[in-house]
């Protein structure tokens, strides 16, 4: 019986197809067997002419069926890639914080502030930040940040102008990164998630730590003392540059102050401010800049008083007389003793600074270092805090171990000439004025007051006169 044209040359095809192992690329996965088994079969029938006629043709058509090679070898390549661990965004790993979808500044935003910042999924666990390219399993990390105790975050902060998003930036020790979000609430949520981490870090302690603990654990020893500084040069006088502090500073972009760089940075000028004072023709206005640094950045008061311990050492290690006799080279220890009439230093800080002045009075006894040495150490012991920075005059007379005279103006006497020191209270000028008046059986009461063009004001009797001088310096 004839067939239709149409399935004729369909079969035709096939037939083709087959022939040419092109069966819809399947014929390379094909067993050395018979290749009946994974190609399909067409099966004519034919209705029985006893109907009378021409029925319909019926075609069957089957599917073919892979062989047990190719299902067993697809079964071992899965359960070889299972055993594969993914690189992604933990799912449920208990050690995340919080997870989601933010705008993050792209490598070199801060470079080039045209970059538009981009969408990507950020992950917070307890030990870093991480960026990826989505929220799959196997998305690739794009970037991550270790966090520590000493990052820092600022924020949550808006920047209108440039994105119009709510930002915030947690800072490291080599880059920072910055989280945008078009939602307050979200960047908070992120801004306290990031500090409550930081938070819960244990302390980092510094090399320079380290070797002040052993120290103060050897002081019983001067030999073993003598050793430490020998073999570790960060503790002694350097005509280097100095490229990290020696106290751990908080990571940050943003400047602690209008003018200033961030602490990490300031603290390496504060050194080079230091190193400057040798050559220096006139040592007090820059001894008074150093000074201010420190009123404004408290946090680098502990930092100075350690790099004035390392400058003051000499450079084979204390007890040592200065590298040459130029009174450049004292140029150290006057700082020293003005930052110790003005500031307290920490309890670490504060152990190892008394322990160098008091080795340094001992080994070098009847020197003018001895003499620099237990001024400081008395001065440690009455230093409370100051409102102001000594004036240039208080500088000069500290430099020199000396008094400050001032002139008080008495109602009646004239000008009285009064010698204070830097921590000398209004109070105690008081007294001594009235005793030298032949008042002190009066029972009135005495005030030094404060004049400033037509004003006068009364100062509290804790008032440190040294720091109005100082206002009247300004």
């Amino acid at each position: 019986m004839p067939l239709p044209g149409g399935l004729w040359w369909l079969l035709c095809c096939r037939r083709g197809f087959t022939l040419l192992h092109r069966d819809y690329g399947d014929g390379e996965l094909s067993g050395d067997g018979d290749e009946d088994e994974d190609e399909e079969t067409f099966e004519l029938r034919t209705p029985s002419p006893a109907g009378g006629g021409r029925g319909p043709l019926d075609v069957t058509l089957t599917q073919p069926v892979r062989s047990a090679q190719v299902s067993d070898r697809l079964q071992s390549w899965e359960e070889t890639r299972s055993l594969i661990p993914e690189k992604g965004p933990p799912e449920e790993d208990p050690d995340v914080v919080v997870k989601g979808w933010l705008y993050g500044e792209p490598r070199g935003g801060g470079a080039r502030p045209w970059l538009p910042p981009r969408r990507a999924w950020f992950v917070l666990t307890r030990d870093s930040l991480d960026q990826f390219s989505s929220s799959g399993k196997g998305a690739r990390r794009l970037r991550s940040l270790v966090l520590t105790s000493l990052c820092s975050v600022t924020g949550p902060e808006r920047r209108p102008k440039e994105t119009g998003l709510w930002s915030v930036t947690v800072s490291g020790r080599k880059h920072s990164v910055r989280l945008c979000s078009p939602r307050q609430a979200e960047a908070e949520r992120w801004g306290l998630a990031l500090r409550e981490v930081i938070a819960s870090k244990a302390p980092l302690e510094t090399p320079t730590q380290l070797l002040l603990r052993d120290i103060q654990e050897s002081c019983g020893d001067p030999e073993a003392v003598a050793l430490i500084y020998r073999r570790n040069p960060i503790l002694r006088h350097t005509s280097g540059a100095l490229y990290a502090p020696l106290l751990p500073l908080p990571y940050g972009v943003s400047a602690p102050g209008p003018g200033y760089a961030p602490l990490r940075e300031e603290a390496v000028r504060l050194f080079l401010a230091l190193q400057a004072l040798e050559g220096a023709r006139r040592p007090g206005p820059l001894m008074q800049g150093v000074l201010q640094t420190c009123r404004d950045l408290p946090a680098l008061r502990d930092e100075l008083f350690l790099q004035l311990a390392k400058q003051t050492s000499g450079p084979a290690g204390p007890p040592g007389p200065p590298a040459t006799q130029d009174p450049a080279a004292l140029r150290y220890w006057q700082l020293l003793t003005c930052m110790s009439c003005t500031f307290r230093p920490g309890g670490a800080v504060r152990g190892h600074l008394l322990g160098h002045l008091e080795r340094t009075e001992q080994a070098l006894p009847d020197t003018e270092l001895a003499e620099y040495a237990r001024f400081i150490r008395k001065a440690l012991g009455r230093t409370r805090g100051r409102e102001l920075v000594p004036s240039l005059a208080e500088i000069s007379a500290l430099s020199q171990r000396q008094e400050l005279l001032c002139t008080v103006h008495c109602p009646g006497a004239g000008a009285c000439p009064v010698a204070i020191d830097s921590h000398t209270t209004a109070g105690e000028v008081a007294r001594e004025l009235v005793g030298r008046l032949g008042l002190a059986r009066s029972r009135n009461a005495f005030a030094l007051y404060e004049q400033r063009g037509a004003q006068e004001r009364a100062l509290a009797g804790g008032t440190l006169v040294a720091d109005v001088l100082t206002r009247f310096e300004k």
